[in-house]
C-alpha cells in the first residue's frame, strides 16, 4: 500500500483500557483495523492486511485470522463500526422505500443476491442506501461483535460530504483506490450521487471524473473537489485531475482528531478509518 504509516503500537495485540472504539474497514483484498479512544477523539493504532479474494469464505477467514492475530475479541469496546465495500448496492428514495421489498428493488438494479443478506442505510433523510453482504461473512462479524454497526463505504462518505464543517464548502468527495474509485456529489448541500467504478489507470479516473462533471453540469473552473485514498501526496492522479480541473485538495481529517498517535500519516490516507466515529 502506498505510503508506509507509522503508527504508536503501545496498544498493538494488548488489552488496553485506552481504546473504547474499534473500527473495521473491509475492502477488496484488505482487512484495516484502527483502535482509537473516544474522550481524546484519538487513533491509537491502525493497521492493514491483505487477503485472496477467491474463495467464498476468504474475507471471513482473514477477519478471524486477524481478530486473532491482534487479540481483539479479547477487548470490551463501547463501540465497534464496520465500514464495508460492496460492489452490489442500489440507492432508493425514503419515499419510495418498503423493507419488505428491498431484495426485489436490489435485484432489479444490480442482479440476483443468491442467498445473501439486504441491509439498509440511512444516506440522509431522504435517501435509502440497499447492499448485499455474504451471510457467514454477517454471520462472523455478529459471532465476534454482536453490538457492531455495520455501514457501507458510500453511506459513510456521504454523511462525511454532507455533514463535515472540513467538507461543507466541497462538491465531490473522491475516494481512489488501487482497483475502484467511490465517488459523491452534492450541490448546494443537498445531495446528487454516490457511485463506483472500477479502475486501472489514471486515465480511467479522470475520465469518470469528467463524465459526473458534464452530467451534473458542474464547471471544471468552480467545482471543488477533495481525494482521499492511500496514494502519496504528489501522486500522479493528482496532477492530472489538477490539469482539467482548478480547485483540487487533499481530504483533511475531522478538527477534533487528535494526530499524537499517528507519525508520519497525511491527514487523505485511511479516511473513513479514522472519520468513521463522527458519522453516527
Amino acid at each position: 500500500m502506498p505510503g508506509e504509516v507509522k503508527t504508536d503500537q503501545s496498544s498493538y495485540g494488548n488489552v488496553s483500557a485506552d481504546a473504547d472504539i474499534l473500527v473495521i474497514e473491509l475492502l477488496p483484498s484488505t482487512v484495516s483495523f484502527c483502535e482509537l479512544n473516544a474522550a481524546a477523539e484519538k487513533p491509537l493504532w491502525l493497521t492493514h492486511h491483505s487477503y485472496e479474494e477467491q474463495t467464498q469464505t476468504g474475507l471471513s477467514d482473514a477477519l478471524l485470522q486477524m481478530v486473532k492475530h491482534h487479540r481483539l475479541a479479547e477487548k470490551t469496546y463501547q463501540h465497534v463500526y464496520i465500514n464495508y465495500f460492496e460492489k452490489q448496492f442500489t440507492l432508493c428514495p425514503a419515499t419510495f422505500y418498503n423493507e419488505e421489498s428491498s431484495r426485489t428493488l436490489l435485484e432489479f438494479n444490480t442482479g440476483t443476491t443468491g442467498d445473501k443478506l439486504i441491509i439498509t442505510d440511512d444516506l440522509n433523510s431522504d435517501i435509502k442506501l440497499m447492499y448485499s453482504i455474504d451471510e457467514h461473512l454477517k454471520s462472523t462479524l455478529d459471532r465476534l461483535f454482536p453490538q457492531h454497526l455495520l455501514k457501507h463505504t458510500l453511506t459513510i462518505q456521504s454523511r462525511i460530504l454532507l455533514h463535515s464543517e472540513e467538507l461543507a464548502k466541497e462538491d465531490i468527495l473522491l475516494s481512489i483506490h488501487a482497483s475502484f474509485i467511490e465517488v459523491v456529489v452534492k450541490q448546494d448541500q443537498k445531495f446528487l450521487l454516490a457511485n463506483q467504478f472500477s479502475v486501472s489507470t489514471e486515465e480511467d479516473i479522470l475520465y469518470y471524473v469528467l463524465f459526473i462533471l458534464e452530467q451534473y453540469q458542474l464547471n471544471p473552473l468552480t467545482v471543488k473537489i477533495t481525494l482521499t485514498g492511500n496514494l502519496p501526496s504528489e501522486s500522479g492522479i493528482v496532477s492530472v485531475l489538477k490539469k482539467y480541473i482548478k480547485n483540487i485538495r487533499l481530504g483533511i481529517g475531522h478538527k477534533s482528531i487528535n494526530w499524537s498517535n499517528l507519525a508520519g500519516l497525511p491527514q487523505h490516507h485511511n479516511y473513513t478509518l479514522l472519520n468513521r466515529m463522527f458519522c453516527e
